[in-house]
Order: structure tokens, then C-alpha cells, then sequence
């Protein structure tokens, strides 16, 4: 597909041509290939083997681009290569044609030899590689928002095991994995920046730890996490403030937040009020932080219209409540308390942008079947690569077309098109069907 098809504008002229080019676009793939081929060194590669390791990842890689099976991206990319091909395709006494790319049966059992944990440092290198690009490009900051969220993939399979949970709500299953997602904003750029398949019983605040630790030694600096109450934990908020990041996320209504709420509809207290949270009273280890409440209505609805409706007795003080939420957050109110409050509850919708990032990563691929943990992780982990190209690419070309005075956006099919053609070109070039 020629590159005027995928986009009405010039490259040239937007000088993000180099951009562009075949070798950063692919970048991540090479990235993606190295690594896993410096987890396999156990693995020794046998004399007469056909395929180096690079071949198995093309197929794999491909088919999370073009969003097809393994099986049809192995046969489409065979009899793709082989049209253009000089020479005759060498005929077996069996029938079978000689291939220059893998079978599916090859690429799966390649695939499967990388155990969950080998994963799991492979996500963990090619997503901090991405993570240094973009820094690099200055599309993101070294200040950082980190977003924090699950995602359930259905599981229809047999097994019963720590790594597959229960669920009602999966069709036609009730069994599930799960993962946990970590994303960064900066620059009001969204990108993936962790994913960690969560086993049964096993306690998230150690792996959202780790991962915070993790992006400090790259040299980021937190500002905001933003998470959902499944993480309502004192102990969490307080080692995310003492790695000097701020905490938004929606309060529990317990009773004396319930009592703070009631108290504010009522007209007693200001819309911010200072909070002690504390860990259980029969916890080992006791943790309190001090944070700030903020009342914040409910879509649809207004703090003085609240307030209004229930002074003129049109809704009782239950139905009130139910109108209103509290967040939590560890930063102090700066400036004018107001203004601050309503600028900070207003961030927080930002937290979305992961469940959004999610549905884009459906659209790139469909969900896997397989039975294989570390297989679908690694199909997750391509599809995150792709997704954070996507915006990569699309703030980039952003950031041209502004000089320009234009604004259009380039779209995530775009930029898989654009994946598409450059991946045939240098598999072209490589097998020796163009020079």
C-alpha cells in the first residue's frame, strides 16, 4: 500500500520523515526479537535447524499486526514471499512444497519453550525500552502520572489452578485470568508501561511496589497514581507517598466518611476535609496516612444542586448520598482550595484512559485461546508494544502537523497499516525477493 494511501499529508514535509523510516518504526519488533533470543540461551539451536529464532517471532509479530491467526499469517506470509520468488519451489516425496517461513505448529512450539517467568523480564525490557524512546523523543516527561487497573481475559479451558479465577462476568465461562495493568500519562500522552498476570490469593501491593521501584530506576519522578478502589489500602498509600508520588483514588463509604458526606449536604464543613487513614485495628503492622477528602458530585449532577434538593426536602438525605462520592488524595490543597479541589477531581477521570487503552488492544488483535500462561502474555505484550506506537507515533506526527497549522489525527488502524507495509518490505529484502 503506498504511503499517500495511509495518509493524505507529506512525511517529507512534516520532517518526520526519520520517524517514519523503516528501522524506527520497527524498533520495538527488533527489540522484542533480541530479547527473547537472549532468554533462550539454555536452548541450544540443533545443527540442521531451518529457521533461525528471528523467523518464529516474524510469523508471531505479524499476525498481532495484521490481527489473523498464527496458522493464516504463516500461510499468507509463505505464498506471499514465495510468488515473487525466482527459482522452483522444491517438491518433497510426500507431496509437500518447500517453505521459506515456519509452520504454525513450529511457531506455537517455539513459543511455548519461554516459561511465564522468562515472560515476564521480556515484557518488563521491551517496555522500558519503549518507555526511554519516548522520554528520548520528548513526548513524555521525566514527571509522570502511573495509572493502575485490572483487565479479565475469559478462560474456557479445563484447568484448576492458582493462575485461573472465578468469575460471573465472562460469557459462556466463569473462569478467568487476570491481569494487572500499569499505564504512565505524560504530556497527555497514554502509554502501557506494565502487565502482570495476578494468580489467585496472591497480594497486588508487592507488584504495584516493585513496578514503582522499577520506573524510579529509569529515572522517572511520580507524580499522581491514580488507581480504583480494589487498591483501598493504607499501607499502599503509604509507601506511594514516601516514594514521593500522590494518590487519587475513590474512598470506601465507611462510617465516618459516610458521616463527613452527610455532614457537608447538610451545609456543615467545607468540601475538603482532612482525613486519618488507617490500616485494620487487628492488623500486624499498623499504617496511618493523612490525605484530604474531596466531594465531588456524581455525573449529572452539582454539588449545589444537591445541597439545594435536599434543604427544599425534594430528596431525602439516603438519596442525597447517593448523589455524591468522596476521593481520596495525599497531595495538599495549593492555592485557592476550591479551584484546587475541582481541578484534582476532574484529573482523576484521566484513570480511564486505561480502560479505553484496553479496548484499543482488543481491536488491534482478538483475544487468545491458548491454554499457555506465558503464550498469552506474550501475545498481550505485542499488543502493547503496538498500541504504544501507535501513540508514540500519533504525537509525533501531532506535533508536525501543529507547525503546519494541521490537526488531523492519525489513527491506530493507520499506524497498523503503515506496520504492515514496512514489516513486508524488510521481509522482502531479507529473504531476498527485492534488493
Amino acid at each position: 500500500m503506498p504511503i499517500n494511501n495511509i495518509s493524505p499529508y507529506s512525511f517529507k514535509k512534516l520532517g518526520v520523515k526519520s520517524l517514519l523510516s523503516n528501522h524506527y518504526m520497527l524498533a520495538f519488533f527488533k527489540k522484542f526479537c533480541d530479547t527473547i533470543v537472549s532468554q533462550k540461551w539454555k536452548f541450544k539451536r540443533a545443527k540442521n535447524a531451518r529457521y533461525e529464532d528471528q523467523d518464529f517471532l516474524k510469523v508471531f509479530f505479524y499476525s498481532e499486526i495484521i490481527g489473523r491467526s498464527i496458522h493464516d499469517t504463516s500461510e499468507m506470509l509463505n505464498e506471499y514471499l514465495l510468488k515473487n520468488k525466482k527459482g522452483r519451489r522444491r517438491l518433497f516425496a510426500d507431496g509437500r512444497k518447500k517453505r521459506i517461513i515456519p509452520h504454525q505448529t513450529e511457531v506455537n512450539k517455539y513459543l511455548r519453550k519461554l516459561g511465564l517467568n522468562k515472560a515476564r523480564k521480556i515484557l518488563r525490557t521491551c517496555l522500558d525500552f519503549q518507555l526511554m524512546e519516548a522520554l528520548k523523543l520528548g513526548l513524555i516527561s521525566k514527571k509522570i502520572n502511573i495509572i493502575i487497573d485490572f483487565t479479565e481475559h475469559p478462560y474456557y479451558g479445563q484447568r484448576e489452578d492458582k493462575m485461573i479465577k472465578g468469575t460471573n462476568r465472562q460469557k459462556g465461562t466463569k473462569k478467568m485470568r487476570h491481569y494487572l495493568g500499569f499505564s504512565i500519562l505524560s504530556k497527555n500522552v497514554h502509554l502501557y508501561a506494565g502487565l502482570e498476570h495476578v494468580a489467585n490469593g496472591q497480594s497486588k501491593i508487592p507488584i504495584i511496589l516493585e513496578f514503582l521501584d522499577n520506573i524510579l530506576n529509569l529515572g522517572f519522578e511520580l507524580s499522581y497514581v491514580l488507581m480504583d478502589r480494589e487498591f483501598y489500602r493504607a499501607v499502599l498509600l503509604h509507601e506511594i507517598k514516601a516514594r514521593n508520588g500522590n494518590v487519587l483514588i475513590p474512598t470506601k463509604e465507611y462510617k465516618k466518611i459516610r458521616g463527613i458526606i452527610e455532614a457537608y449536604i447538610k451545609g456543615e464543613g467545607n468540601r475538603v476535609r482532612r482525613y486519618t487513614f488507617s490500616s485494620a485495628t487487628e492488623a500486624k503492622h499498623r499504617f496511618f496516612q493523612h490525605v484530604y477528602l474531596i466531594i465531588k458530585a456524581k455525573r449529572g449532577f452539582t454539588l449545589q444542586g444537591v445541597k439545594r434538593d435536599y434543604r427544599m426536602r425534594k430528596i431525602s438525605l439516603d438519596d442525597a448520598r447517593k448523589q455524591v462520592f468522596a476521593i481520596m488524595t495525599t497531595e495538599k490543597p495549593k492555592g485557592k482550595t476550591s479551584s484546587w479541589a475541582s481541578r484534582t477531581s476532574l484529573f482523576y477521570r484521566r484513570r480511564w484512559l486505561i480502560e479505553t487503552g484496553f479496548s484499543d488492544l482488543n481491536r488491534i488483535n482478538r483475544r487468545w485461546k491458548s491454554n499457555h500462561d506465558n503464550v498469552r502474555y506474550l501475545d498481550m505484550l505485542a499488543r502493547l508494544l503496538l498500541y504504544n506506537s501507535w501513540k508514540m507515533n500519533k504525537k509525533l506526527i501531532k506535533n508536525a502537523r501543529t507547525h503546519e497549522g494541521r490537526t488531523r489525527k492519525w489513527t491506530l488502524v493507520q499506524n497498523q497499516d503503515y506496520l504492515k507495509q514496512l514489516f513486508l518490505t524488510s521481509e522482502e529484502k531479507s529473504q531476498g525477493v527485492i534488493g
